[in-house]
């Protein structure tokens, strides 16, 4: 009897350290880049937007996450383009550049992310000043980057089971915040042969509107 208990013993004490040994993955640990808010301004044939978000660095689609920093990006569309743009986001910008393609200018730096509902802009157009208030795109309402993943990985547990070896995932994550009318995320995974499973979430029920496959 008493070897039988010690037998049980046993048993139970190696069943604790193999569970130990296999922990669930936390997938958000994987995502490379994570936009979390998105302010807007449109009036008088003037549009501005700034993306807040936090990303690795240096920005490479390898299905391997690497070291991560806060990221801001500024965009600004005017009615007519200055010789020289310069923004100022509450005291954080500089000289924007001018992008032909998009006929808009750009400037991104590395920055903590705004934690307020408004930011107060001001752009500096061949050293005339206007001042605007950019408003956050977010309400109540909104899921976090981490509730639009787990709506993915609801979706389509097999692709994140193929991706799984033992208590590694093998692959990054995308996931950002968008707006068109009303909020959504893109959430993209990317593996390391550079294929990519996107994913569109509406922004308050995490419902999965589209998806397709993309090869880098």
């Amino acid at each position: 009897m008493k070897k039988i208990l010690l037998f049980t013993a046993g048993l139970l004490i190696a069943a604790f350290a193999l569970s130990g040994c296999s922990k669930s993955i936390k997938y958000s640990d994987y995502i490379s880049e994570k936009r979390t808010d998105i302010y807007l301004y449109a009036g008088d044939d003037t549009q501005i937007k700034i993306y807040c978000s936090l990303r690795e660095q240096p920005y490479a689609a390898d299905g391997i996450k690497g070291d991560m920093s806060d990221f801001i990006e500024i965009f600004v569309s005017l009615p007519k383009n200055p010789e020289t743009l310069e923004v100022d986001a509450e005291g954080l910008g500089g000289e924007m550049n001018y992008r032909a393609v998009e006929n808009d200018f750009y400037l991104s730096f590395t920055a903590q992310p705004f934690k307020t509902e408004s930011v107060a802009v001001k752009l500096d157009c061949d050293g005339k000043t206007s001042e605007y208030t950019v408003q956050s795109v977010k309400s109540g309402a909104l899921i976090t980057c981490e509730q639009a993943l787990n709506c993915v990985i609801d979706h389509d547990k097999s692709l994140f089971t193929s991706l799984t070896d033992g208590n590694l995932f093998e692959g990054e994550i995308y996931v950002r915040l968008l707006y068109d009318n009303g909020c959504y995320y893109y959430v993209g995974v990317c593996d390391r042969d550079k294929n990519i499973n996107a994913y569109l979430v509406d922004g308050e029920r995490g419902k999965i509107i589209t998806s397709k496959k993309i090869r880098l």
